[in-house]
């Protein structure tokens, strides 16, 4: 095939391509059918499409995956959310949620707070939340190390707390289902004092004090 005839080619080609690429623009040939949304358990299927914004028949091709993403990261329990187009009739949503670390009762209701330390949601608090009561609780800065603090326990520790006090920003005190207290002190070593935490509780005690973990006092 000589040159030209190459070049012909070539271009019946691209022009092939940009006439389908602009009646799927134009025209909606691919619509959205479906809806697949993963990573959800405190939001609904419903609400996470509703907030996309994407109403079903929409052209898949022209879908704005950015705005609809952000409509979706609006929801209270949704942290991050990608979307994205599967072809030929499918969109695609996954979402991250945040986890609700701690939780304070307030006049209007239980406050929910994340992992950052963030109040996100007035609702009834999950199973592993974990209460936080204390005259710092609302303080931001705190609720952030409180939360820090919290996330660091393993789950079977966390599972054993009823309740964290903060009368201080340096004074964290865990309360225990059992009616034992850990005083926890400030957020620093929490590696460290999760090891002392989960050592002194296998052991006699009603009162331990795990601030310093290599000097672990009890009363």
């Amino acid at each position: 095939m000589s040159r030209k005839r190459l070049a012909v080619a070539v271009a019946g080609v691209l022009v092939a391509v940009l006439v389908a690429v602009g009646v799927l623009w134009a025209f909606p040939v691919l619509t959205v059918r479906t809806y697949e949304v993963t990573g959800a358990g405190y939001t609904s299927q419903e609400d996470i499409v509703a907030a996309t914004g994407v109403p079903e028949g929409a052209n898949l091709v022209r879908v704005d995956a950015s705005s609809a993403a952000a409509g979706v990261v609006s929801l209270p329990w949704v942290r991050t959310a990608t979307v994205d187009r599967g072809w030929p009739d499918t969109l695609e949503v996954t979402v991250t949620e945040r986890q609700a670390v701690l939780y304070s009762v307030e006049d209007d209701g239980d406050h929910l707070i994340d992992e950052s330390g963030t109040p996100f949601l007035i609702d009834v608090p999950p199973e592993t939340a974990v209460e936080v009561t204390g005259d710092q609780r609302q303080e931001p800065a705190v609720l952030t190390s409180v939360a820090a603090v919290v996330a660091s326990l393993p789950e079977e520790l966390r599972a054993q707390v009823v309740r964290v006090d903060i009368p201080s920003a340096y004074d964290i005190t865990f309360h225990l289902h059992d009616g034992r207290t850990v005083y926890w002190g400030a957020n620093e070593n929490n590696h460290d004092k999760a090891l002392a935490m989960q050592a002194v509780l296998t052991r006699e005690g009603q009162h331990w004090n795990i601030a310093n973990p290599a000097m672990v006092t009890v009363r």
